[in-house]
This record gives structure tokens, C-alpha cells and sequence, in this order.
């Protein structure tokens, strides 16, 4: 690898030197934290406050559309089924390196790319997308462990006698193999260094070599649930193509959103290594074990796809199988990760990690979240009286109309609304810092999120005189709205509403009712969908109101639920409204519902909770039995743990991505289902994974952590349904993202 010898190198220099920047920077002050959601020392999720931002940079781009272009043309199945049984192509593998993708990572003064982590990872991601037969991530990394302990020679005869990282990845014949024996680098019998720096640096770059393996899967992955689809669109079976039956469309939806999870936190853990996030030694060992896992659930997933067909090696599904078994448990049983991440949360350990360089992308909220969380912190310490720490409930039974109003009158209630309407103007990340704030003290949300779906609806399609009517009530906390959409025979099919409304003069007039009314008890309001023109199809001919609840012929029934939470059926006989409270136009309800829709079909108001199911497992585990143990200074316990704090990162980035592209113009259809889905089936499985782990005193609310971890998992359940169930959503991410037909 001498210098300037690599075609791509001088394309990559070019690009630097003619001034390219990032799609967007950040100048926000590097040493800023955001701590909401208990983020500690000790916490397993990390907050750093900086300006968000998940766009790649020009070179970035350019290095993925360059390595795509170059393993379509090298590799792929064919190649792979060409020199089979065989898994390493020495020529593919000299192309690389004489082309400088081996040498990404080599500094420039060594003849490499010195480009940063997150850059080849992009590389290793398209030789996944085809099952490129060369260890390039042992490559990749051994490069660069090389020419940091300095063994040039090594380094620059790599094109010709391939140097590995680890003794059991194929690498043909004559391959040099990297080891560790004791505190020494061993490259067969020689050694290339020796102490605790070089310790360290193959610390290093096993933790890379991790990384992009973990983006090699993702991309083989990936493509395997293409070519499902693919087929699943082509393949019909009782006269419909196979891709429209949910057991096939369902399961792909779940595996391309556990693979996209797994994208977002491999960028996250570069992007936490580069700043030195509390969390940045456990992120590489948490990926690592979920790529393992959900690459052989998505291959798997996608063989089963083709039938008989899959097992049949003229098919190429079967070649992803192979290799992503092999790339998967080539270092073993991936479940010792989650022990490896267990200790480095909870147990001090630190082993060395590599220089990311600067990623382009960043994860944190910003320094206007930070204010906020802040300002809603500091509220909190003032105000929050010992009487409304133990009246404090997830549930509308822990409102209070008092506090309610102070928030109000604090401006903290609604500061994502348009100045004009008196509000901060504050973005979507805003109000994630401060929802999460009021997680951390445990006060619920419910009667604000659903208050504001009614407030942004009467703004966006109220009449000026009922915006003036009812918003400066909504703001000072002294009225609240409820939703008024499903309907006992209709579930989730919201468009199924029968309630009617029919008009008389200047009035309407309502009949019907409505289930699962949360917040009704409490309300002033309910934000209605109401059949206007029963001649009409199903979607049309609703029209949207927003019904005063203390008129006559309003009647309100409790409904208890197992989450310990009331929600209401609501009554509505003969209910004579003035036409001034529709919102929209007469039958244009679904274009209201749609608006509607836009906000609650994200993850972040119900990922929420799950950061309070992670703390009281800590707070459990942290506490002493009475012989003085503390479950967290087991290694298996922790391990179980890494696996919630795990999936809660995931449930985070999807999550974090799905506000940012909302504020950004960059959602697509199934951002926010994604988020939604995943997060509350997650919340579902960790809930009911710490209730076991913590049995039976769990069970029994021996403790306050306990009882949180036993209500919290029956809170979990109830998310799922809400907002759209996680049918739907995986209806529409199947749709959307897959490209699969609709079900019928």
C-alpha cells in the first residue's frame, strides 16, 4: 500500500481539497450534555447534546456509490457460486486492495484513505449486499492495525499475501493471520509488537473488525429480504400474489425494521466512539449481537419466503443463507455479547476503542433541547411537591388540575406551538427532551399529547372564531381535549365510524359512540370522527368536529383496564353542536385524519416509557439483598440487562430518526411505523423479559422498582394497540418498504 497508488485515493483527495463539507454541521459547543431519561455515569443510554443530523456527506455518498458499483461488477452470487466450495476470491481480493478499499482506513502517509469509521462501514455494508467472497472487514482492520504498530512491509505486500485479523476467517492460502498471544501481536510466529499500547491497539481493532462485520450483515441481510420480496410480488398462490398474505408480508416487515434498527445503531456507536459517549465502549458489543441475530432471523425469514424453491441452491436466497450463517457466528455464539456489553455498562470494563475520526452524522438533540430540558428540570425541583411524587400515575389518574395549569402558565405544557398561537415555536427534538424529562419524574403525558392532537387540528382547520374560543383555554392548562375515534364494532379501522351527524340549519346533530375515549372524565373536549353522508364509500363522507363534552346528551362510562389505567366509552344521544366547531370541510374528514395521523403515527410518545422499565431494573439491580449481594455484580444478570438497554437503544435511534426526518422533510412513509411498531413490541418483550428475570418478587411489588417492572409490563401491552396496532404497521411498512401489494 504505498502512497498515492490507489486509483480511489486520488478521487477521495480530490474531493477534500476542492472544499466538499457535510451535508450539515454542527457549531453547537462539543461539551454540552443532555441527561434527560436518568442519564448517569452508570445509565445505559447517553444523551450528548448536539445538533442532529443523519445525512451522509458528499464523500460519503461517493464512497458507498463507488463501492456498490464495484462489488455489482465484482462480485455477487455468480462469483460466489464460481469459486465455491471456496469462501476467499484472491483476485476479488487483489482488486480491492489495488483499488484502496483495504487501505480505507490506512493513514494517507502510508499510501491508505485515512477516511473515517462510519466511511467503511458504507464499504463493508455493499460487499454484504453481495456476498463479496473476501474477509474484507478482517481487512480492513488488520490494514490498519498494521501500519499503526508499523509493520510496513506487511502492509504494503497486502495485495498479494492477505493479512487477517483473527485465526478463523478463510483467506486462502499463505493468508498472514493476526493474533494476540499474551501482550504480544503475533503475525504467525513473528512478532510485531508488545506491551500494553499494543494490547490495546488490537483491542482496537477487533472492536472495528466488530463494527463492519456487523454492516456486512446488515447488507447481506438486507438484500435477502429484496429478493423475498421480489418474489413475494412475482409468485401468486388462490389467485393472489403471495406477497399480500400477511404471514409472508408481516414477518419481512419485522425484519427489514430489526435491519434498519441495526443500521441507525451502527452509525450511532461510530458517532458515540467519536465522541466519547458514556455508552461508547458497550454499543460495538450490544450491534454486534443484534446483527447476528436479526440477519439470520431476516435470511431465514426470507428463504421461507420461496418455499421448496429456497432450499434449492440454483436459488441465490440460499447463498445468503450460507454466508450470513458463516459472517454471523464465525466468532461464536453471539449471546456472549451480551454478557461482553453487561460488563462494560456495570462492571468498569474499558477496553480500547478506535479512532472513529469524524463521523458527518450526529445523534444528539441540540442545545435548544438542552435549554428546554433544562427549563422543564428546574421546574420540577421547584414545583414538584412530595404530595404530586405520590400521586404521580402513567395513567390520566395521576392529573392534577392544579399543576396542570402551573405548566401552562410556565409555557411548558405546549412549547411546540406556533408563536402566534402562544407557543415557543420548539421542534420536534424539543419536545422529545422534554417529554423525557417528564418521564424521568414519572409525571404523565396522556392528557397533553391527546389535548394537543385536538389543539393542532383546530388550528390547522379551525374558523378563526373557534380558535379563538378554545386554544387560549388548551394553553393555560385550563381546558383539555380527548380523541373520539374508535368505535366498538370498528376497532382499528377508524373509517368504519358509524356514529352520525346530521345537519339541521346551522347545527348538527349527533348519535353514536365511541370506545376507548381516554381522558374523556377529564376533558372539555372531544376531537370526533363522524359519518356525515352514509351514501357515501367507507373513506368518504366523515367530517371531523370537535364536540363540546358538557352539552346535553353527552354520557360518559368508565372503562378499567388491566395497565391500571381508566379509559371511557362516550355516549352521544341527540348531541345538537353549532356547525362552528367542524374542523374541515363537510365530508373532507380524511384529510383531517390524515393530519391527524401524522402525529401519533411515531415512536417517540411511546418509547418513552421504557426508559422507566430500564431504570427500575437498575434501581433493582443495584440494590443489596439481605446478605449484602447485589444482582448486578452477577455477570449473567447483567447480561440480561445488556439485552433490554439493547433493545431500548434500538427502540431510541428509530425513534430519534423518525422526529429528526419529520422535522427535516426527509420522512417517508414507514419512518414513523417503523418507530412505533418496534418500540412498543419491544417495550412488550423487555417487559415481560425483567417481570421473569425479577420473579417472583416482582410479582409480588416486593419494592417500588419491582412493582414499576410488573405495571410497566402491563402498560407495554396497551401500546402496541394504541395509535394503530402493530398489524398495521407492519401493513405499511410491508407496503411502503418492501414495495409488497396491499392485503385484501
Amino acid at each position: 500500500m504505498k502512497a498515492h497508488r490507489h486509483p480511489f485515493a486520488l478521487l477521495w483527495s480530490g474531493i477534500r481539497l476542492h472544499g466538499s463539507t457535510p451535508a450539515s454541521t454542527s457549531t453547537e459547543h462539543p461539551g454540552l450534555r443532555l441527561t434527560a431519561g436518568r442519564a448517569d455515569a452508570e445509565s445505559p443510554i447517553d444523551f450528548p447534546g448536539y445538533s442532529m443530523n443523519l445525512d451522509l456527506t458528499e464523500q460519503q455518498t461517493m464512497m458507498r456509490d463507488t463501492a456498490r458499483r464495484f462489488f455489482e461488477d465484482e462480485a455477487g452470487p455468480e462469483h460466489v457460486r464460481a469459486i465455491e466450495p471456496a469462501r476467499f476470491s484472491a483476485k476479488l481480493w487483489r482488486a480491492a486492495t489495488v483499488l484502496g478499499f483495504l487501505g480505507v482506513r490506512v493513514p494517507e502517509t502510508k499510501g491508505g484513505l485515512d477516511a473515517g469509521l462510519l466511511d467503511a462501514a458504507l464499504l463493508c455494508e455493499e460487499a454484504g449486499r453481495q456476498l463479496a467472497p473476501i474477509p474484507v472487514e478482517d481487512g480492513i482492520a488488520a490494514a490498519r492495525l498494521l501500519a499503526t504498530v508499523g509493520a510496513d512491509a506487511l502492509l504494503e505486500g497486502m495485495d498479494k499475501v492477505p493479512v487477517l485479523l483473527g485465526a478463523y476467517e478463510a483467506g486462502g492460502d499463505g493468508a498472514v493471520i493476526l493474533h494476540l498471544d499474551g501482550d504480544r501481536i503475533l503475525a504467525g510466529d513473528a512478532v510485531l509488537a508488545q506491551g500494553a499500547e499494543a494490547v490495546r491497539a488490537f483491542e482496537a481493532a477487533t472492536i472495528e473488525r466488530g463494527l463492519l462485520r456487523a454492516s456486512w450483515l446488515i447488507g447481506a441481510g438486507v438484500r435477502s429480504l429484496e429478493l423475498a420480496s421480489d418474489y413475494a410480488r412475482e409468485r401468486s398462490q388462490f389467485g393472489r400474489p403471495i406477497g399480500s398474505f400477511q404471514a409472508i408480508a408481516h414477518p419481512l416487515a419485522n425484519s427489514a425494521t430489526d435491519l434498519e434498527a441495526a443500521r441507525l445503531l451502527l452509525w450511532r456507536a461510530i458517532w458515540s466512539i467519536a465522541e466519547g459517549t458514556d455508552d461508547a465502549a458497550a454499543l460495538p458489543a450490544m450491534l454486534e449481537w443484534w446483527t447476528a441475530t436479526s440477519a439470520r432471523t431476516a435470511v431465514r425469514r426470507a428463504l421461507r419466503t420461496f418455499g421448496g424453491y429456497g432450499l434449492s441452491l440454483e436459488y441465490d436466497v440460499s447463498l445468503y443463507f450460507a454466508a450470513i450463517q458463516h459472517r454471523a457466528l464465525i466468532g461464536g455464539d453471539p449471546e456472549r455479547q451480551l454478557a461482553e456489553a453487561g460488563d462494560r455498562l456495570w462492571a468498569g470494563v474499558s477496553p480500547a476503542l478506535p479512532d472513529a475520526g469524524d463521523p458527518g452524522i450526529d445523534f444528539g438533540f441540540g442545545a435548544k433541547a438542552e435549554a428546554l430540558a433544562a427549563r422543564v428540570r428546574a421546574f420540577f425541583e421547584a414545583e414538584f411537591t412530595p404530595e404530586l411524587r405520590a400521586k404521580a400515575h402513567h395513567g390520566t389518574d395521576g392529573h392534577d388540575p392544579d399543576f396542570h395549569q402551573k405548566l401552562g402558565a410556565a409555557g411548558l405544557l405546549f412549547p411546540d406551538w406556533p408563536s402566534e398561537f402562544g407557543g415557543e415555536d420548539a421542534g420536534g427534538l424539543e419536545i422529545t427532551a422534554l417529554g423525557r424529562v417528564f418521564e424521568e419524574y414519572r409525571w404523565g403525558r396522556i392528557p397533553v399529547g391527546i389535548t394537543n392532537m385536538g389543539a393542532y387540528m383546530t388550528m390547522k382547520f379551525g374558523s378563526p372564531e373557534l380558535k379563538a374560543e378554545i386554544l387560549p383555554r388548551l394553553r393555560s392548562g385550563e381546558a383539555l381535549s380527548c380523541l373520539g375515534f374508535t368505535e366498538p364494532e370498528s376497532g382499528s379501522d377508524m373509517y368504519a365510524a358509524r356514529t352520525r351527524a346530521d345537519r339541521d340549519g346551522d347545527d348538527w346533530i349527533i348519535n353514536g359512540q365511541k370506545m376507548f375515549t381516554t381522558g374523556a372524565h377529564l376533558a372539555d373536549y372531544v376531537l370526533m370522527l363522524a359519518r356525515t353522508d352514509p351514501q357515501q364509500t367507507k373513506h368518504r363522507g366523515l367530517t371531523i368536529f370537535l364536540v363540546p363534552l358538557s352539552l346535553p346528551g353527552v354520557a360518559i362510562q368508565p372503562v378499567h383496564t388491566m395497565q391500571d389505567e381508566r379509559t371511557n366509552i362516550t355516549f352521544y344521544d341527540n348531541v345538537r353542536i353549532p356547525d362552528r366547531y367542524r374542523l374541515g370541510e363537510v365530508d373532507g374528514g380524511l384529510q383531517v385524519m390524515a393530519a391527524a395521523m401524522s402525529i401519533e403515527h411515531g415512536g417517540e410518545g411511546y418509547h418513552v416509557f421504557h426508559y422507566s422499565l430500564m431504570d427500575a431494573a437498575l434501581t433493582w439491580a443495584r440494590t443489596p439483598a439481605s446478605d449484602g449481594a447485589k444482582p448486578i455484580d452477577d455477570r449473567a444478570t447483567r447480561a440480561r440487562l445488556a439485552k433490554s438497554a439493547t433493545r431500548l437503544a434500538l427502540a431510541d435511534v428509530l425513534s430519534r430518526r423518525a422526529t429528526w426526518a419529520g422535522e427535516n422533510g426527509k420522512a417517508t412513509r414507514w419512518t414513523g411505523p417503523m418507530a412505533k411498531m418496534f418500540s412498543t413490541e419491544i417495550f412488550v418483550e423487555d417487559g415481560a423479559d425483567l417481570v421473569a428475570l425479577t420473579a417472583p418478587y416482582s410479582l409480588l411489588h416486593a419494592t417500588p422498582a419491582l412493582a414499576e417492572i410488573e405495571e410497566k409490563q402491563r402498560q407495554a401491552i396497551g401500546q402496541t394497540i394504541y395509535g394503530g396496532t402493530s398489524e398495521v404497521h407492519r401493513g405499511i411498512i410491508a407496503e411502503q418498504a418492501l414495495g409488497l401489494p396491499r392485503a385484501s
